[in-house]
């Protein structure tokens, strides 16, 4: 497993921009990442923090929004077989899948599960998020 860490928050579409006022333009926090339209991606030491908006979820992972965990924590592997070890060992101690395990866009691999908390977890394999020099994420963009 890498040791950073991605959280993924969802809110209603019209507290995004709130969000980024008082994140960036109040507490001067850096912005992370591709500039999303309608989203807030903060880097914060070896995290990073992402506002989304609800729907967005739906669209992107194919869960209910309504059953949805309100936060996603992602955890980021080293391949693909790890994604489906990962979720297998999820569910083998009582986690509940909320979306199956499936190649997604830009390349990602990834599921979700809810734990028995009610935690939101992306488990993903990914070809352009990886450890940084500082272990946190760095993102490689496509030339």
């Amino acid at each position: 497993m890498m040791d950073q860490a991605l959280h993924m928050h969802m809110v209603p579409a019209a507290d995004v921009a709130a969000l980024r006022a008082f994140y960036v333009d109040g507490l001067g926090w850096k912005t992370w990442g591709p500039d999303m339209p309608g989203s807030v991606m903060l880097r914060a030491g070896t995290a990073v923090i992402v506002f989304l908006p609800r729907d967005y979820l739906a669209k992107e992972s194919g869960i209910d929004v309504s059953a949805a965990a309100r936060a996603i924590n992602a955890v980021f592997v080293e391949t693909k077989a790890d994604v489906d070890s990962q979720i297998a060992r999820a569910l083998a101690a009582g986690a509940a899948l909320t979306s199956p395990v499936r190649d997604r866009d830009g390349g990602l691999y990834s599921g979700y599960f809810t734990d028995p908390e009610g935690n939101g977890w992306e488990i993903v394999w990914s070809p352009v998020m990886r450890p940084g020099a500082d272990g946190g994420l760095s993102l490689a963009l496509p030339q």
